[in-house]
């Protein structure tokens, strides 16, 4: 009878035994996907950032060539139209990344800095004078900086 009680628990231990181990390896697993979806998550929203900076730069560069071929008088129509083309396929650019930021990065610092840069890069489209433009172009650095500088306050405590 004793060979009996001793075989039974036996089994038992290892059923219980493999049982813990099947849950504990199930927690660890999930632990371990949720870690992995919060980095692709992060890294998204990372390159979502960064190619929204490099697009603004681009747009905010064609609109300067663009405004001061403008405000110089000397640009013929045509050259206009090219630097005009060009100015809003940069503008393009800018919607996708904006876009998942807005989308992909919850802190509201961001998404506010993200605004304005965007906004004061469109802004200088409304400058009238070399100066005007100058200023509007030193308004949207400004901002892309401030962008820039806020975004990285996220990551570094979102870590």
């Amino acid at each position: 009878m004793t060979a009996v009680v001793t075989t039974a628990l036996a089994v038992i231990g290892t059923l219980l035994g493999a049982t813990v181990t099947g849950v504990f390896q199930h927690l660890a697993a999930g632990r371990t996907e949720r870690a992995a979806a919060r980095a692709r998550s992060r890294q998204d929203a990372l390159d979502a950032v960064a190619d929204l900076v490099a697009a603004d730069s681009a747009h905010r560069q064609a609109l300067r060539m663009r405004l001061e071929a403008k405000l110089s008088g000397t640009a013929t129509d045509a050259e206009l139209f090219e630097l005009r083309t060009a100015s809003h396929i940069t503008r393009a650019a800018t919607k996708r990344p904006y876009a998942l930021v807005r989308l992909l990065v919850p802190d509201p610092g961001v998404k506010a800095a993200a605004d304005a840069m965007i906004t004061a890069t469109y802004d200088m489209v409304d400058a009238r004078t070399p100066d005007e433009l100058d200023t509007a172009q030193k308004r949207s650095r400004t901002a892309h900086d401030h962008f820039i500088d806020t975004a990285a306050e996220f990551f570094d405590t979102e870590r």
